[in-house]
């Protein structure tokens, strides 16, 4: 680090970003000479043992939290932090943790308070249901640092501006020289892509997400981490930790495994009418950019000031989104919680299409105490034109594997689905799967409680400032409101007139008869959703 920049540090061995780098420039400076190669090696090294017998302290990539205060790197040569904190947000020249900074971190634009909350959706035209999703998304990537964050999905067909949406979010929030990666090849090239960057958008995903990929998406919303021989060296280690946000857009990515599948936001985009030259675009949205970067920052200082206050009933897998985006509906006045949950029990119902998945729900039996061996000969049609598909379980212990894989997607469409864990006479594991008609849990047609509370009320109300919709109201113990900052027109959820990716009409949607969307090439096949074939199961 340096005087006049005491909250960046500089890396030993960062190259062109690093300490070498400073000290060869601070010794021409003083001495208009130039330093030899091995005298710069030499003080690296000296500075290097010297540093090792230090604490070690924490060094994070453009956001900090430190005593209830978020700060966030803006990127620039002048060091500039923004500091949020009781509801508002100011720039100041320094902070009390330490960033550092790589070859993609770019410059955040300088905020202009102003009127710029609906600014947003000329560039990024979706649905008004969506957007406290997306706002949901962005607050939770500038104001939480050490919590799981969802992956954010754009869908939409071929030609809707995906990577050009992509391109704008993440300018917001992380920008960077390489502001879009392509998909990675294997885990070592996903914990490249990963560990440079605060937001990892990945461009033009599609199909089934691979197993290995899957994973490493999972940890990287909840935490990731990688270990390597370091190089030139036979014993000692390379260790890579990271939690990151993700966004990827596509056609046709399907999350196959539930546990991915829990982890996701999904927003579609529409379909574009009238283009413009990027050109044209990329200009306006340079000069909106400050604005909607202001009203970013008004929106994500309210949610931080109201966070502690906010209590989410039956909270999801993703829970900490769950609350951010209560708050976000809180100040918004929207409905994005109850489109995220209906999103999740979607997007369980998609990962049921696993073939073995999809005749357990089909059929619709009761089994009780049911070894996997008898399970799968019980479900494993005996016809001679039957050909085993693609991933049919061969053996009971692949079928176990699969159901315990599967089960948290069952329970969330009202199924029972338990096992003894081989606690019997026999040393196997026994299930009990009971469908939702006789399981008695809650059908998804008829979900919990998805009240918001703070500090335990669900009365009371708040003043609806000028412009905002009417919506849930939130109040204190003794019947006050909690305090909203005063500030500039946040971002909203009123309807924008619709830009390069927002003209047009929606994308063309394959329906089950219930009016549940298809996104699953199995469900399209099949005609119906999960949930449907597993009530015509149970009535046959």
């Amino acid at each position: 680090m340096t005087e006049n920049q005491p909250h960046i540090a500089l890396m030993l061995r960062g190259g062109k970003t690093g300490l070498r780098a400073e000290l060869a420039r601070r010794f021409f400076a003083e001495t208009n000479s130039v330093a030899s190669q091995q005298a710069l090696a030499d003080a690296g090294m000296v500075l290097e043992g010297f540093a090792a017998q230090q604490e070690p302290q924490r060094v994070h990539l453009r956001v900090a939290e430190r005593d209830g205060v978020v700060y966030i790197d803006m990127g620039n040569t002048a060091g500039s932090v923004i500091r949020i904190g009781g509801g508002r947000w100011d720039i100041v020249p320094t902070a009390p943790v330490l960033f550092r900074r790589t070859k993609l971190t770019g410059e955040l634009p300088t905020p202009q308070p102003g009127k710029g909350g609906g600014r947003l959706w000329e560039f990024v035209g979706i649905a008004e249901a969506d957007r406290p999703i997306l706002l949901a998304v962005l607050v939770a990537a500038l104001i939480q640092v050490d919590v799981p964050h969802v992956i954010l999905l754009l869908l939409a067909e071929q030609g809707s501006a995906k990577s050009t949406i992509t391109r704008i979010l993440v300018s917001l929030v992380d920008p960077s020289a390489v502001p879009l990666r392509q998909p990675p090849r294997d885990p070592d090239g996903w914990t490249t892509a990963a560990a440079a960057s605060w937001v990892v958008a990945l461009d033009n995903m599609s199909g089934d997400i691979d197993g290995w990929l899957s994973d490493c998406l999972c940890r990287a919303s909840t935490g990731d981490g990688n270990v390597k021989r370091a190089l030139y060296t036979d014993g000692d280690v390379a260790v890579t930790a990271f939690r990151r946000c993700v966004i990827t857009n596509g056609v046709d990515v399907n999350p196959v495994r539930g546990d991915l599948a829990e982890r996701i936001a999904t927003v579609k985009l529409p379909r574009i009418t009238r283009r413009r030259a990027e050109s044209e675009f990329d200009a306006e949205w340079e000069t909106a950019r400050p604005v909607v970067f202001a009203a970013l920052l008004d929106l994500a200082a309210k949610v931080h000031h109201l966070l502690p206050t906010i209590e989410v009933a039956d909270l999801p897998r993703m829970a900490d989104f769950a609350e951010v985006i209560a708050a976000v509906d809180q100040v918004m006045h929207t409905d994005g919680l109850a489109r995220y949950r209906e999103q999740s029990r979607t997007s369980a119902r998609d990962t049921l299409d696993v073939p073995f998945v999809a005749e357990l729900v089909a059929e619709g039996r009761e089994f009780v105490d049911t070894t996997s061996a008898d399970l799968l000969a019980a479900l494993t049609p005996s016809g001679a034109d039957w050909r085993r598909p693609k991933g049919w379980p061969k053996t009971a212990r692949s079928l176990t594997g699969l159901l315990t894989r599967h089960a948290p997607a069952l329970r969330a469409q009202g199924w029972q689905i338990d096992h003894d864990d081989a606690r019997n006479k026999d040393g196997v594991i026994r299930w009990t799967i009971r469908p939702p008609e006789k399981s008695g849990h809650d059908h998804p047609s008829n979900p919990p409680d998805q009240s918001v509370q703070v500090n335990g009320r669900k009365d009371g109300g708040l003043e609806h400032p000028e412009g905002w919709s009417a919506g849930k109201s939130i109040t204190r113990h003794d019947g006050s409101s909690p305090p909203i900052p005063a500030s500039d027109t946040p971002v909203t959820s009123s309807n924008g007139e619709a830009g390069e990716a927002g003209q047009g009409n929606p994308p063309s949607l394959v329906l089950c008869g219930c009016g549940v969307e298809l996104s699953r090439q199995e469900s399209i096949d099949r005609g119906c959703c999960a949930e449907c074939a597993l009530i015509a199961g149970s009535a046959r």
